[in-house]
């Protein structure tokens, strides 16, 4: 009989679950940040002060609080629509941006 504790196949599946979860969105959050205008900013920020650590403490508590906004909002919209909505949002409003783009980069745009 299967119950729910440490040593259960089920505590161990859900904990390699979130492990996963908890790598992939480190993995994809460091590779997004990686050399962005944040990044570079914080660079000069550091590169001007006398205090680095400060300047980090300052720069991790932001981008603490971004994830947090970005989680909540992210569960809040997931209570009012089903993923294949969002996903779908999501995609057209990259092609418009994408469109957007394209059409200001033509000379019969100007």
């Amino acid at each position: 009989m299967l119950t729910d504790n440490q040593d259960s196949p089920i505590s161990s599946a859900l904990g390699q679950t979130a492990w996963r979860v908890a790598l992939v969105s480190f993995g994809s959050i460091l590779l997004a940040e990686m050399g962005d205008k944040t990044q570079l900013a914080t660079l000069l920020l550091s590169a001007r002060s006398q205090s680095p650590v400060v300047i980090f403490c300052g720069a991790a508590t932001a981008l603490i609080s971004t994830s947090f906004i970005g989680v909540w909002a992210g569960v809040w919209v997931a209570r009012w629509f089903p993923p294949r909505w969002i996903k779908t949002i999501a995609g057209l409003g990259f092609v418009l941006i994408g469109l957007t783009l394209i059409w200001g980069s033509l000379p019969i745009a100007s």
